[in-house]
């Protein structure tokens, strides 16, 4: 039997086909999920248990959404097509904020107390200081402009780690700078990056082809799992509860590690051809895992103990 039960929260409707690139929770309200459809946005008040209805976007495709931590209503969806568009609603209204963003394929978005970073597609990164009124690129030391990931220390806003298409970059200086360790992990595809919760100097690095890689040391060095995986790699997320156990979406599915990424068993939907996003809250013992991919929005609760319907099907 499978390690895990995974069941279907909510599927998406064409367009799209079904498919969810971006998953953000409240973080107040544990009922209030946002998802990032093939096109369009849509939010649920009821923990999935209502229709998700579309609240915007509905002609873009966003890739990722973050929320204001200080203030949720504050909600910033960062797109393929249009940069970065907000919401100072919940979703109500949305504004596009490009100003000085000079490169509109965003793949990335991070945000801390007193800025919001934006990962692009061929640009680098770019930072915020007024709420994306203004943007201005902190690319120095910055090689590789392909920025696929980006996540902040949770103990020192001052920290990032940008994973790009040649590595990690690090910088300690929210974002003035950056540097990538030659003993680092360098030279390699960079897709997805997660922080131990619980000692922000272990960090997890899902690179292709080359599986995940686990840092003890704030990403000075790198090391490679006893068995790598050799699916394509998509996310990836660490148990806030269990830090040892680490999850990968991949394009066969979501894969599970209970030994700090040393080996990985298969965690379901191995029918998944994309598991673009993989989100943790932590609100719940054990914690409930989101999946945003092929099939929509996805979850496996309490441990994969007990289970329960959270969501329409929808055709």
């Amino acid at each position: 039997m499978n390690p895990l039960v995974w069941i279907l929260a909510f599927q998406m409707g064409s367009p799209g086909q079904g498919e969810t690139q971006a998953v953000a929770l409240h973080p107040k309200d544990p009922r209030i999920l946002y998802a990032g459809a093939g096109k369009g946005l849509c939010k649920t008040l009821k923990g999935g248990k209502d229709n998700w209805p579309t609240v915007g976007l509905d002609r873009l495709s966003p890739r990722v959404i973050v929320l204001d931590p200080s203030n949720p209503e504050i909600v910033y969806a960062g797109t393929y097509e249009m940069g970065v568009h907000k919401s100072s609603d919940g979703g109500a209204h949305w504004e596009a904020v490009n100003n000085g963003l000079t490169y509109p394929a965003i793949r990335a978005l991070a945000i801390t107390p007193d800025a919001i970073y934006a990962g692009t597609d061929g640009g680098g990164v770019f930072k915020s200081t007024d709420k994306g009124k203004q943007w201005s690129e902190v690319n120095r030391g910055l090689i590789d402009k392909t920025v696929r990931a980006l996540v902040v220390d949770p103990g020192n806003p001052r920290t990032l780690y940008a994973g790009t298409w040649h590595g990690v970059y690090k910088s300690a200086d929210a974002g003035a700078s950056w540097s990538a360790d030659p003993k680092g992990l360098f030279d390699v595809d960079v897709v997805a990056l997660a922080i131990d919760p619980a000692n922000s100097s272990i960090l997890y690095a899902a690179t292709n082809p080359r599986g995940v890689w686990r840092s003890d040391d704030s990403g000075a060095t790198w090391k490679q799992g006893a068995r790598p995986l050799t699916e394509f790699l998509q996310s990836i997320a660490v148990d806030p509860h269990t830090p040892s156990h680490i999850y990968v979406g991949t394009r066969a599915g979501v894969f599970r590690s209970t030994d700090s990424a040393s080996t990985f068993e298969p965690a379901g939907l191995a029918w998944s051809n994309s598991a673009w996003t993989l989100v943790f809250d932590s609100r719940t013992k054990p914690a409930t895992l989101y999946y945003g991919g092929v099939g929509g929005v996805l979850k496996t609760v309490n441990g994969g103990k007990w289970w329960n319907v959270t969501g329409p099907i929808r055709p």
